[in-house]
């Protein structure tokens, strides 16, 4: 029953992610390169903070609430009113701090800066309503009901790519704007369907303390792509375009996995603190086996065809070399789940801030890992580079969640009565002395 639930998830992730990466084929296809370049440069901002600050309130939302769950209590009317309160809250400074800067600075190389800042200004409307969305989302999948919410994440592009081949001559602000009815519409369903959880009369607040240290974690990683860029962009013509291919791909495996395998599990994972040890271990060992297993099989597969698709002579030359070097990157798929998952297991512990101190240190290795192999290698050292940091993270990852698994697993369970356990404890000491005597 579990398989049939990860094909079907998976299947999901697989076609919901295809509008986002078809979305920048059709808008320059139909409607020039140059309105194409001008909304997805808009797009970028508020796109930037829905996967940063989005990802952190849904990794936040999956593991608080799921705590509730595990403990019998979860969040009932007033205590979702307040958590989302709280969220837009934090969704709105987010993009006033981090939005409005990129939007200025972006905005100062566009012919029309004032048309350019008033169109990233209506985007930026979808990241806000995305925080209050992601929040809804991580309650769903919190309560194991995954497929609505990983399926509904499609509407932030369907909308737009309906109203772009419709009317393919409209003013860029109907298709800003349509970004923002698509969320609107998933916010919509996500807080009805919410309506008809389980819920319970527990009045405590739902902690949003670690959305600060998530949210600058995540910040903080895109300085990686941003270097391996930097060095590329002194490279021959054509290496940014093969990073950007091997990159795409790699993503676009890596995220039909997540959504389709590691979601499925979150829900399960947020509730260890109420697993009794030796059923929580087991239980995470069993789906981080699973896990591990088919990241290894999609690095090799993927690698392989990769290797394969690159021996075609008829392709143009910076594909044949974006190939070579998605395999090399899909060789780390499984160093990126470790990260992925110890991450999450990071913010269910409430260790949020560990998140910040593993990006920093990171960003610093991947900054000195490209510049030596880019020296030693050249442009296809910073494939390399890539996947010996993911590597080397994994290993971190690896054995910090492993010493902090013991005091996540259990520790909402009631502590043990130490009468019952001296009472046992002698039982156990007579029946074994009084066998030994016999």
């Amino acid at each position: 029953m579990r398989s049939r639930s990860d094909i079907l998830t998976t299947g999901v992730a697989a076609l919901v992610l295809f509008p986002g990466f078809a979305f920048s084929f059709v808008l320059s296809w139909l409607v020039g390169t140059s309105r194409s370049d001008e909304l997805l440069l808009a797009a970028s901002v508020s796109l930037t903070l829905t996967n940063v600050v989005g990802n952190a309130i849904e990794a936040n939302s999956v593991a608080e609430m799921g705590r509730l769950i595990g403990r019998g209590t979860p969040p009932g009317k007033a205590v979702l009113r307040s958590y989302a309160r709280r969220i837009f809250l934090f969704a709105l400074a987010t993009c006033v701090a981090v939005g409005l800067p990129l939007t200025v600075v972006y905005a100062f190389r566009r012919t029309d800066p004032y048309e350019f800042a008033a169109l990233a200004g209506v985007m930026l409307l979808m990241a806000l309503v995305g925080g209050v969305s992601s929040a809804f989302s991580g309650l769903n999948i919190a309560h194991g009901r995954v497929a609505l919410p990983i399926s509904l994440q499609s509407l932030r592009t369907v909308v737009p790519i309906v109203l772009v081949l419709a009317w393919p001559t409209a003013p860029l602000f109907v298709y800003a704007a349509g970004f923002v009815l698509g969320e609107l519409v998933r916010l919509t369903i996500l807080y009805r369907t919410s309506r008809r959880l389980p819920s319970s009369t527990e009045a405590a607040d739902i902690p949003t303390r670690g959305l600060v240290w998530q949210s600058a974690s995540a910040l903080t990683a895109q300085s990686g792509p941003v270097t391996d860029r930097i060095f590329l962009a002194r490279s021959p013509v054509g290496s940014l375009s093969s990073y950007e291919m091997a990159d795409k791909l790699f993503f676009a495996a890596a995220q039909v996995v997540n959504l389709g395998l590691v979601v499925r599990r979150l829900s399960r994972w947020a509730r260890l603190p109420s697993y009794e040890y030796a059923a929580g271990r087991a239980m995470f060992r069993k789906d981080f086996g699973i896990l591990l297993a088919v990241n290894v099989a999609v690095g090799l597969v993927g690698s392989g065809v990769c290797l394969l698709a690159s021996t075609f002579d008829f392709l143009p030359s910076p594909w044949l070399q974006g190939l070579r070097w998605g395999a090399i990157l899909f060789l780390s798929m499984p160093f990126s789940l470790c990260i992925s998952c110890g991450g999450r297991m990071l913010i269910i512990a409430r260790r949020q801030r560990l998140l910040v101190w593993f990006a920093a240190t990171f960003a610093v290795l991947n900054a000195l890992a490209d510049w030596l192999f880019f020296v030693l290698f050249g442009p296809i050292g910073i494939p390399i580079a890539t996947a010996l940091v993911r590597l080397v993270s994994a290993v971190l990852y690896l054995i910090v969640v492993t010493r902090l698994l013991p005091s996540i697993i259990g520790s909402d369970l009631p502590p043990a009565d130490p009468v019952e356990n001296e009472a046992a404890t002698a039982y156990v000491d007579a029946e074994s002395t009084s066998g030994d005597r016999a």
